[in-house]
C-alpha cells in the first residue's frame, strides 16, 4: 500500500566527508569552534609542548592522537606547509541559501556586508579572502552552488583560523536569490573597472551590501554585472591592469568597515 506523503521516508542528508586540515592557526580555530567534529590528531614532537592543552582534551574525550615525524606529516597532508599539526575532521558543510537566510534574516545587524565569489577558485585567493572576511566581520561568502569551491585544507591554512568564523553559502538560483537579498535592502556591488564604475574612495556604502568579486581572468560575469546596482573600482596608476582578487577584496572590505563599523 502506498504511504501517505507525511509518512513517506525522508531523504537523508549527504554524509559529511572527512578531511585532513593542517596549520597551527587553522587547527586551533577548528578545535575552538568545532571540537566535536575532530576524529584524530597528528602532531610532530616539536609541537607537543605547544599543544599540550589539545592533547589533554583529546585524552579526556578519548580521541586518538599520534606523534609522527615530519616525513610522515608531509605524507598525511600532502603538503610541506603543515606546520607540524594535522586534524582529521568532519568537513564543514556549505549552507544552502534558503536555510542560511531563514536563520540569519531574523537577527540582521544594523550594517552588514556579504561577499559573493563569481568563479574564484584558487585556494590561496579563497583562503586569503576568507581570512579578510573573518578579520572585518563579514558574515558570509556566497557563490553559485555549482561553482563555489569547498574550503580545501590549503585554503583553511591560508585563512589562518578565519574559516571557522565565516559561513559558506551556496545559491542554487543566484539571480533569484540575490534578488531576495536586494528586496531585503542589500545593495549589489560589482567590483570591476567597467566604464562608469565608481571610485572606491569616493563611494558611500549603503548599510547592507553584497560585494561581487570575479575571477582573475574573467572578472564579474555579465549576468551578475547586470544585476548589480553599482560598480566600484580601486583607483591606481594604471601601470598594471588590476589587483589580485584577494588584495582587491581586502581593500574594498576594509573601506566598507572604515565607513560602516560602529565607533568604539
Amino acid at each position: 500500500m502506498r504511504r501517505a506523503p507525511s509518512q513517506a521516508k525522508q531523504k537523508k542528508p549527504p554524509a559529511q566527508r572527512e578531511e585532513k586540515y593542517y596549520g597551527v592557526a587553522a587547527c586551533r580555530g577548528l578545535w575552538r569552534k568545532r571540537a566535536r567534529d575532530i576524529i584524530r590528531i597528528y602532531l610532530t614532537a616539536e609541537r607537543v609542548p605547544e599543544f599540550s592543552d589539545l592533547l589533554k582534551w583529546a585524552a579526556q574525550q578519548r580521541k586518538a592522537y599520534h606523534i609522527v615525524t615530519d616525513e610522515d606529516m608531509e605524507r598525511l597532508t600532502r603538503s610541506e606547509h603543515h606546520q607540524g599539526i594535522c586534524l582529521l575532521t568532519l568537513e564543514r558543510a556549505v549552507y544552502a541559501f534558503a536555510d542560511w537566510w531563514q536563520e540569519k534574516s531574523r537577527a540582521r545587524p544594523a550594517a552588514s556586508l556579504l561577499v559573493y565569489l563569481d568563479g574564484v577558485e584558487n585556494p590561496h585567493n579563497l583562503g586569503a579572502i576568507v581570512r579578510t572576511c573573518a578579520h572585518f566581520g563579514v558574515g558570509a561568502v556566497l557563490g553559485d552552488a555549482a561553482q563555489l569551491p569547498r574550503l580545501s585544507p590549503s585554503a583553511y591554512r591560508v585563512a589562518e583560523g578565519g574559516a571557522e568564523f565565516v559561513d559558506m553559502v551556496g545559491l542554487d538560483n543566484p539571480a533569484a536569490q540575490l534578488g531576495v537579498l536586494r528586496k531585503a535592502g542589500y545593495e549589489l556591488l560589482a567590483a570591476h573597472a567597467a566604464p562608469g564604475a565608481n571610485s572606491l574612495f569616493a563611494y558611500k556604502f549603503a548599510a547592507h551590501c553584497v560585494l561581487i568579486l570575479g575571477a582573475e581572468l574573467t572578472g564579474v560575469s555579465p549576468m551578475l554585472a547586470r544585476l548589480s546596482s553599482q560598480g566600484i573600482q580601486i583607483p591606481g596608476t594604471g601601470q598594471v591592469e588590476s589587483l589580485n582578487v584577494s588584495t582587491a577584496a581586502a581593500i574594498i572590505i576594509g573601506e566598507y568597515h572604515r565607513q560602516r563599523a560602529p565607533v568604539a
